[in-house]
Order: C-alpha cells, then sequence, then structure tokens
C-alpha cells in the first residue's frame, strides 16, 4: 500500500479547511450548507485559474519578447 507524501496531506487538509471554513461563512450569511460549499468552491477555482493564468501570461517572460 502507498502512503500520502506530507504535502499531499497537507494539501488536503487544507482544502478541507477552505471548504468548511467558507461554508460556515455562508451559514453566517444565511445561505445553506450546500450552496455555500458549492460557492466556495468556484471561488477557489476561480483563484486557483486566475493565479495560473497570471503565472503563464505575466511572470514566465513570453518567447516573443525573447526574439
Amino acid at each position: 500500500m502507498t502512503t500520502l507524501k506530507p504535502q499531499t496531506a497537507l494539501g488536503g487538509f487544507a482544502l478541507v479547511t477552505l471548504l468548511l471554513a467558507g461554508a460556515a461563512v455562508g451559514r453566517v450569511f444565511g445561505v445553506s450548507f450546500g450552496e455555500a460549499l458549492y460557492l466556495t468552491g468556484l471561488v477557489l477555482v476561480v483563484l486557483g485559474w486566475i493565479t495560473n493564468w497570471l503565472m503563464l501570461h505575466c511572470i514566465s517572460p513570453s518567447e516573443d519578447q525573447e526574439a
């Protein structure tokens, strides 16, 4: 049986923690638990997409600029 690497376990723990924290904040604002989980997941995906897009387009130099 394979074991989890420490970074995998830490990432999973962080993801579950963020989802539950977002659901708790959603419940404070009167949103149902399922909707709060969905919105939190959606926000995490959008933030990940934006971060990835910025890293690909703004931080790393483009091949066109080198020529």
